[in-house]
Parts: structure tokens; sequence; C-alpha cells
């Protein structure tokens, strides 16, 4: 795989991985409430579920990467680690910037919000992955930073941390699968 490549391919990818974690958003319904699939997709209307919704897609579009030649790529592990961390830190600073300035949360900007955040992940992967030179070393450590973060996604979901911002559902005020309605 070559620059021009992983640009273009990651490009092209934003609009299907947007659509297929909108549809996370329902698939714990849709599967009448299987905590399995609860682990990726969104259980209740957190910050934390629509983070989540974003990272699960993008992981698996990576792996694809990945499998498909993207393991000649020396960096491609440690930015798609990067990439993935920049998940959280982007639907944090996007969301909670304009609900700063407007007040109050909009649909089509959450919308908007949960689309520009797969978009950064995916131009900040392929904008650094060809710009590593990845030892053995950086690759394990960003390979457990990957497993870390998988973890908290799963843990936080079944058990999150009663923290007003990030993990409650605005609706009901509840946490994790408690907070979903039909629970």
């Amino acid at each position: 795989m070559i620059e021009n490549d992983l640009l273009w391919l990651n490009l092209v990818a934003i609009v299907p991985i947007t659509i297929i974690g909108s549809l996370l958003h329902f698939a714990y319904d849709w599967s009448r409430h299987n905590r399995v699939v609860a682990v990726f997709a969104a259980v209740n209307e957190s910050y934390w579920e629509d983070i989540k919704i974003a990272y699960w897609p993008v992981l698996v579009w990576f792996a694809v990467q990945f499998a498909l030649g993207g393991w000649t790529v020396p960096g491609f592990v440690p930015a798609a680690t990067i990439a993935l961390y920049a998940i959280p830190v982007t639907m944090i600073a996007v969301v909670f910037g304009y609900k700063q300035l407007i007040r109050r949360n909009l649909l089509w900007i959450d919308i908007l919000a949960f689309f520009l955040t797969v978009a950064v992940s995916l131009a900040v992967f392929a904008l650094i992955a060809t710009e590593l030179a990845a030892s053995g070393w950086t690759i394990g450590l960003s390979g457990l930073f990957l497993l870390v973060l998988g973890v908290a996604f799963t843990r936080y979901t079944l058990s999150p941390p009663e923290e007003p911002d990030v993990f409650v559902d605005p609706l009901n005020k509840r946490y994790g699968l408690h907070a979903h309605p039909d629970n």
C-alpha cells in the first residue's frame, strides 16, 4: 500500500463507515437487547455510546486494510492506534464545543459531529501511516493501547462509571444498559 492508496481508500470509506456507525445506533434494539451486541452498538443516548459506534466500524475498517496489505506499512498499527484514540477526543471536542456555543443539542449537528469524527480519524490515519517508521516495540505498544481501548469500550458499556458528562444518558439520567428505555 502506498500513501495515495491509503488516503484515497480512507476518504472513500468515510460515508460507508458513517452509515454503518449510524446503523449501530439501532442494532441493540434489533438484536432484542443481546449483551454481546451491546458491546458494539449503542445502548443509550450517552456520548460514550456515540463514540463507541464510531470506534468499532473504524477498527474493523483498519483490520480489513491491514489484511489487504496494510501489514507491509511499518507505521500502520501505530497510526491506526492514534486514529482510534482521535475518535473520543474529536467527538468530545466537537460536541462539547458546539454545545458551549449554542447551549443545547441539535440532532443535525450531532450527526455532523459523528461524520466529522469519523473523517478526522480516517484522515489522521491516512496522513501518518506511511510517515511513521515504527519499530517492533512501537508496534507492540500500539497493540497494547488498542487492547486497552477495546477493553474500555466493553467494560464501560456493561458497567460505566457514574460520570455526569460522557457516560450518562441525557434523556433519563441513567447509565449503561440500565439507561436503555426497555430496562
